[in-house]
């Protein structure tokens, strides 16, 4: 059962929704006065708002604000006779906009929209397992499903990442938030952006039966995670770097399917001055793994096309890396002869001496030289 409550100011009318949205089987309270209502709303909880737009003192947007200022997390539906704050209202993520006078139909329609979103039923078991990557942007899999969920805005992804990043559930300041994430906005502005963000991303969550949420503690918010398994890509990269000391038989597999799977760089998608440091940490967390790797291929003699496929990863991010530039040089001897490696010197030759104006280091030179005459 839903629990709705109406504000409006004229007592016919709100007696009269009342009634309808009570013949749905839900439990409702009515308000004339929206300031009882923000009174109440801890109390009774509800699940939906119906508000009406055009009150004195306190209308529909401005309630609304209100709710969303104080973190209440419910859905808002608008009743007006006006349908020229259509837009408006959606601003302030309402989920429904009726017009007077309300059609029967309509607003059963908004209460099965209401039920829906608040006791949305997953298909996936219980033990899902949830799977969030920070490459490139900021994506959510449950279980086995192929398509991320959908965040709402792309604020909502980047204060994800910010929380997430942010680890061993600590509290982040609001203040701290608002600038990192909304700089060009006033104090004032940038509040009401978070807590309408913070609202739509638990909203997301709970949609998707995910059990994550953002909590208040006053002056910031702490991200909380009950989910039992969760993979993060750019925490198993971090931990790989630090916690692997020797790569062996045992964890080859594991450590190649991370390093490998570092298709973009850290939050590549955003552009936030935040996102730069973070982007760099992490880009040299892949870097010393995927040297680690190459080593390790070579002590092994793997397959030349294995080691270089690791080598042209690298090169791909760090193009003027004499070292790897060597290796591939060689790789591209063992693997397509001595043709292959005098295209591949001469193709980085050009390259090298148009962008910087140089030309490759002795070291690579020496090594052209031996593959030449040997």
């Amino acid at each position: 059962m839903i629990k709705a409550m109406v504000v409006d100011d004229e007592t016919l009318t709100n007696d009269h929704i009342c009634e309808l949205i009570r013949d749905t089987g839900a439990e409702v309270e009515g308000y004339t006065n929206p300031h009882e209502a923000i009174d109440n709303i801890m109390r009774f909880k509800p699940d939906v708002l119906f508000l009406d737009i055009e009150m004195p003192e306190i209308n529909g947007l401005q309630f609304a604000e209100i709710v969303n200022s104080i973190e209440y997390d419910c859905e808002i539906v608008f009743i007006t006779a006006y349908n020229q704050y259509a837009i408006n209202a959606f601003r302030v993520n309402a989920i429904d906009y009726l017009l007077k006078p309300i059609i029967v139909e309509e607003l059963y329609s908004s209460i099965e929209r209401v039920k829906k979103r608040r006791f949305l039923t997953s298909s996936v078991s219980p033990n899902k397992e949830i799977k969030i990557s920070l490459f490139g942007g900021v994506s959510l899999y449950i279980g086995d499903e192929k398509k991320p969920i959908r965040w709402m805005t792309a604020k909502s992804a980047e204060i994800f990442a910010f929380m997430l990043l942010g680890k061993d559930d600590k509290e982040i300041s609001k203040w701290r938030l608002m600038n990192e994430v909304w700089p060009d906005k006033d104090k004032e502005k940038a509040d009401i952006n978070l807590r309408s963000t913070i609202s739509r991303l638990n909203k997301t969550f709970r949609e998707n039966s995910i059990k994550i949420s953002i909590i208040s503690t006053g002056n910031g918010y702490k991200l909380q995670m009950a989910e039992p398994d969760i993979r993060i890509d750019a925490f198993e990269l971090e931990n790989l770097v630090f916690n692997i000391a020797e790569i062996n038989s045992t964890n080859i597999e594991h450590y190649e399917r991370v390093i490998l799977n570092y298709k973009y760089m850290l939050l590549e998608d955003f552009n936030s001055d935040w996102c730069y440091f973070e982007r760099e940490n992490y880009h040299r967390y892949f870097l010393n793994g995927a040297r680690k790797l190459v080593k390790y291929y070579k002590d092994i003699n793997a397959e030349p096309i294995k080691i270089l496929k690791l080598v042209e990863l690298i090169i791909r991010y760090e193009p003027y890396d004499e070292e790897m530039r060597g290796n591939a040089l060689m790789l591209h001897y063992k693997v397509g002869g001595i043709k292959k490696a005098e295209k591949y010197y001469n193709e980085y030759y050009e390259m090298i001496e148009n962008d910087l104006q140089m030309e490759p280091s002795a070291a690579v030179k020496e090594l052209y030289k031996y593959i030449l005459n040997h």
